[in-house]
């Protein structure tokens, strides 16, 4: 495992998020997709489900419950300082739950700021 796949790891158990779940591998691979890749982060989540339902052999509507179901689980879970710290003037509240595409480009574009050296674009 590279450096960067260590640090989506570490931010998604931080967020609460269990790898016994679908949803976990759902989304490490998505933001691994949408740091490495140099299209806008806009773009690429129209494209995400589709990519992880052909890498997963399921669906699209799969993938996208369970990145939701993931999310909102461990949402309740996890590392709050690190929370205010990533998702900063994103959500209206404290009890506010990201949307998936939320979830995953805020987290992308964070891991872009504060490890631009990693990505080697």
């Amino acid at each position: 495992m590279n450096e960067l796949a260590t640090i989506i790891v570490k931010l998604l158990l931080n967020f609460g998020i269990s790898p016994n779940t679908k949803g976990y591998h759902y989304l490490r691979d998505c933001i691994y997709i949408c740091v490495t890749t140099k299209e806008p982060i806009n773009a690429l989540t129209k494209m995400l489900y589709a990519k992880m339902a052909e890498n997963y052999h399921t669906t699209e509507c799969s993938v996208e419950r369970a990145v939701r179901h993931a999310i909102k689980s461990g949402w309740y879970r996890h590392n709050t300082e690190l929370a205010e710290k990533i998702f900063v003037n994103v959500l209206q509240g404290v009890t506010d739950i990201p949307t998936n595409s939320v979830f995953i480009s805020t987290i992308s574009e964070w891991i872009r700021v504060n490890y631009a050296d990693l990505i080697k674009n």
